[in-house]
């Protein structure tokens, strides 16, 4: 039904199956303030991950990301580096990338950003995400990206060389995720399918799924989780 207005994203066009692989490994507190304020509705919230694509490169970048929500706006800031300097950075052995590896000053910035509140909350890695993403864009607006994201799995405290990591544990296995990304006004057209098959906008945060995936994470006091966290950050590489 959405083939008339939209052509497969630019990034997947040569895939057979119009699919890349999202890897995601999200940051949060002793205390899960993070999880904690998406699942009381908190509207002003961010989030710390790093997310790399598809399968371990040299070339491919993996990107240290905020995300932000201001009740309904989203807001992204991004740092893209190489993989083997991810790991340089959040092992503490690597201070000053951005004389080498920004090409752009917003990066340098947002790298400035996501190291300030890595330190600022204590946060250290607590979940790996990863699910496979068929997207597309509107045809007369390319600004409209309509997205399904589907085999959601997760793995508990992960080490960051652990972002390309197979061993996970799936769920959400009969469903997928249906976003539509647009900057000024909902398409007409995507309202018009969505009523044909009475869908309605619900919250789905790929985090708080996956957290719920491990509920030992959940039931871990503070101290227990901290510690938990710290055994993964020392073995970062």
């Amino acid at each position: 039904m959405i083939s008339p207005f939209v052509i497969p994203d630019k990034h997947v066009r040569n895939n057979p199956d119009y699919t890349y692989t999202v890897r995601s490994i999200y940051f949060d507190t002793p205390d899960l303030l993070f999880y904690r304020e998406k699942m009381e509705g908190v509207p002003y919230r961010l989030k710390l991950r790093i997310r790399g694509y598809n399968k371990e490169t040299e070339t491919a970048p993996v990107f240290l990301e905020i995300k932000r929500k201001h009740k309904v706006p989203m807001t992204k800031n991004r740092a893209p580096f190489p993989f083997s300097v991810v790991k340089e950075i959040l092992n503490g052995t690597q201070h000053n990338p951005a004389t080498v590896f920004f090409k752009k000053e917003s990066s340098h910035e947002d790298y400035i950003r996501f190291a300030y509140q890595l330190n600022k909350g204590n946060l250290a890695p607590t979940v790996l995400v990863v699910y496979d993403r068929e997207p597309y864009e509107a045809r007369a607006d390319h600004s409209i990206r309509i997205t399904f994201d589907k085999n959601l799995r997760s793995a508990p405290l992960p080490k960051i060389r652990e972002l390309y990591s197979d061993d996970l544990k799936a769920l959400m296995t009969d469903h997928f995720i249906l976003e539509v990304k647009y900057n000024k006004e909902y398409p007409e057209w995507m309202q018009l399918i969505a009523n044909a098959f009475g869908l309605k906008q619900v919250a789905a945060s790929k985090y708080c799924m996956s957290m719920d995936n491990h509920k030992g994470l959940l039931e871990m006091k503070p101290w227990q989780l901290m510690m938990a966290r710290n055994e993964a950050m020392r073995r970062y590489v």
